[in-house]
């Protein structure tokens, strides 16, 4: 997996649409909770469905329309920095790739942010998709 997953629904379905499905369905004590809104403040623009992976990781989910012959309806899952993730990549990229010399404690956090996407918030996101799907197959969303 590489942080990303989404599968096609039979309806076309808003944020708040998808929002208040998972708010009627979604079990919170098991999956997390979930709140709608931005990852970071980087992301002023766009609002997501957002879920708890890592401290540095958050899984983000969106309704998307698309395709040029026949509409597509699919719901889309991704792995994002939070906040913190996202400070940890800038002073990575500030100190790392901008000065001639390498600090290494640096670098090393900088794999270890990449690690960390791919294994426990991956992870993550492969369990909320699963689980979406199947409370979307069992709603009519999802065709068999």
């Amino acid at each position: 997996m590489k942080g990303m997953d989404s599968f096609e629904t039979t309806r076309e379905m808003t944020l708040d649409e998808l929002a208040q499905f998972m708010d009627e369905h979604w079990d919170r004590d098991q999956y997390n909770d979930f709140k709608v809104g931005h990852p970071t403040a980087a992301n002023a623009k766009d609002q997501y469905i957002i879920l708890p992976a890592s401290e540095n990781w958050c899984v983000i989910i969106y309704p998307k329309t698309g395709g040029l012959r026949k509409k597509k309806y699919e719901i889309k899952l991704a792995c994002t920095y939070t906040t913190p993730g996202a400070t940890k990549l800038l002073e990575r990229e500030h100190s790392v790739f901008r000065k001639k010399t390498v600090d290494v404690k640096r670098a090393k956090n900088a794999v270890n942010l990449n690690k960390e996407m791919q294994t426990v918030a991956d992870e993550a996101l492969r369990i909320y998709s699963d689980y979406l799907k199947q409370l979307m197959r069992e709603a009519g969303f999802i065709s068999v």
